[in-house]
């Protein structure tokens, strides 16, 4: 799609300069020093998957989705992952010719960011430190860029005295955009009210559960959100008819104990909002986000995202089919928002959630419900085939993305099964690309990404692909 953005009108410029008056730290922590800086050097680059400093995302640090950005990897990088699975390593140089690429592995046992062990570990730090110095500078990419990824950044320039660019925004605004209950407001301010569904902050347990009770009355689907969480972790979907029966003190304790189940600890505000009804499809638009200075923000395409289960848990996604006037649409809405986080020194990769819902004439609308300031499950596997059809967007393509509980598997396994399905670089234009171990504490996670020259074959390549890993 690639559709570019238009210039930022009279009142977004004004409302940009509102909240960088209110809340400078969006530009000014972007300070570490004069060897770091926003971007991306001519270098090799250092990419980064962990998520563990998602909140609830708890299950980062069992799961091996981590070597997902191994497949960005150019010629001379360096990934950094938490776990090591060589027979992954293997795959990627053998099936997709990745060569010259430098592995380093963090501790599993240590629940700390691989950024901070990365940071603190005199070895792998040395090992950082030459890489920087023998090229002149380094690129950190994090999947999710924060304050460790920065200061990372620093350590490494104070000790080498090159640039180190890190691609991604700054912490405070990394911090405000993956925000539901920041990014809300920031939707509504700039589309309007209707821009999301209806929803409200609550900053104790008791006023929770009195916008529970009141929103009850009125609507027959309820969400709570921990609003800095991800991936559907954090979300609670309520059913009206059961709430309404409650006491507002049964309430209170009612949520405060399913929340807590997550891994919630009692951090306030929390989201409650109306859950949109009638929804017809759960699209993404894949925003990539250059320099103020290099150029408008580019839409490189419009998804729609596959769920399931009640609070809608990623598991894939493909290429949308919506009417290209809907699409159009989202890619506008899509666009002014994120000309306006340009503005507000937003650097790097970014989607941005929304739902097409029915509404009561037939009509179909918008609501957009979160950004995503980081790398995702639609991002990378985009990205990848790309990059695999030679820097052109792929004719199609299909993602899966499933936690099966009561599996296991090993990366020898899963290529085993899928050995003539496989994607092979310089042989095949069609085929799986396998995007992280299988490997799970809990269970089996399976990611595949599926390419082809139509979306029909995408699609039956993909699930010839999972019955054979599931049957």
């Amino acid at each position: 799609m690639n559709a570019i953005v238009s210039p930022t009108d009279r009142s977004d410029q004004s409302y940009v300069a509102e909240l960088l008056d209110g809340e400078p730290a969006l530009l000014t922590s972007l300070d570490f020093g004069p060897n770091v800086a926003q971007g991306i050097g001519d270098g090799p680059s250092l990419l980064i998957g962990d998520q563990s400093e998602i909140a609830l995302l708890a299950s980062a640090q069992v799961s091996r989705l981590d070597y997902r950005m191994a497949l960005l990897a150019k010629p001379g990088d360096s990934v950094l992952v938490r776990r090591q699975v060589c027979e992954f390593e293997d795959y990627l140089a053998d099936s997709l010719s990745q060569e010259n690429v430098t592995y380093l592995h963090g501790r599993a046992d240590d629940p700390r960011p691989v950024t901070l062990q990365a940071r603190t570990s005199g070895t792998m730090l040395e090992t950082l430190a030459q890489l920087a110095d023998k090229s002149g500078g380094l690129t950190l990419k994090p999947y999710l860029t924060t304050g460790h990824s920065w200061r990372l950044a620093q350590t490494l320039g104070e000790a080498t005295k090159c640039c180190i660019h890190v691609c991604g925004p700054s912490p405070r605004l990394t911090q405000r955009v993956n925000d539901k209950l920041w990014f809300g407001q920031f939707a509504r301010r700039i589309l309007g009210d209707h821009a999301t569904p209806p929803t409200r902050a609550a900053y104790g347990s008791a006023a929770a559960a009195g916008l529970v009770s009141q929103i009850a009355k009125t609507s027959s689907q309820i969400i709570v959100k921990v609003p800095d969480s991800a991936g559907s972790a954090g979300n609670l979907h309520l059913e009206g008819a059961t709430v309404r029966g409650k006491s507002l003190d049964d309430l209170r304790h009612f949520l405060l104990h399913r929340l807590r189940t997550f891994g919630w600890q009692d951090t306030y505000p929390i989201l409650v909002g109306v859950w949109d009804e009638n929804v017809r499809c759960g699209p993404s638009a894949q925003i990539w986000v250059p320099r103020f200075q290099d150029g408008p923000p580019v839409i490189e395409g419009i998804f729609e995202q596959h769920v399931q289960d009640s609070v809608a848990a990623f598991v894939g996604g493909a290429r949308s089919t919506l009417p290209q006037v809907l699409q159009d649409r989202l890619s506008a809405e899509a666009s002014r928002i994120a000309a306006i986080l340009q503005r507000l020194g937003y650097f790097g990769r970014c989607s941005l959630d929304a739902v097409i819902f029915r509404t009561s004439d037939g009509a179909d609308n918008i609501h957009w419900i979160e950004c995503n300031g980081r790398w995702g499950g639609v991002s990378i596997p985009m990205t990848v085939a790309d990059g695999l059809c030679e820097g052109q967007p792929a004719p199609a393509i299909s993602v899966v993305q499933e936690l099966h509980p009561d599996r296991q598997m090993q990366t020898k396994e899963l290529l085993q099964r899928l050995s003539d399905l496989l994607l092979r670089v310089g042989h095949d234009k069609t085929g799986i690309v396998v995007m992280s171990p299988p490997e799970h504490d809990n269970g089996a996670h399976i990611n595949l990404l599926s390419l082809s020259q139509t979306q029909v074959a995408c699609d039956e390549i993909l699930n010839e692909a999972m019955q054979r890993i599931l049957n």
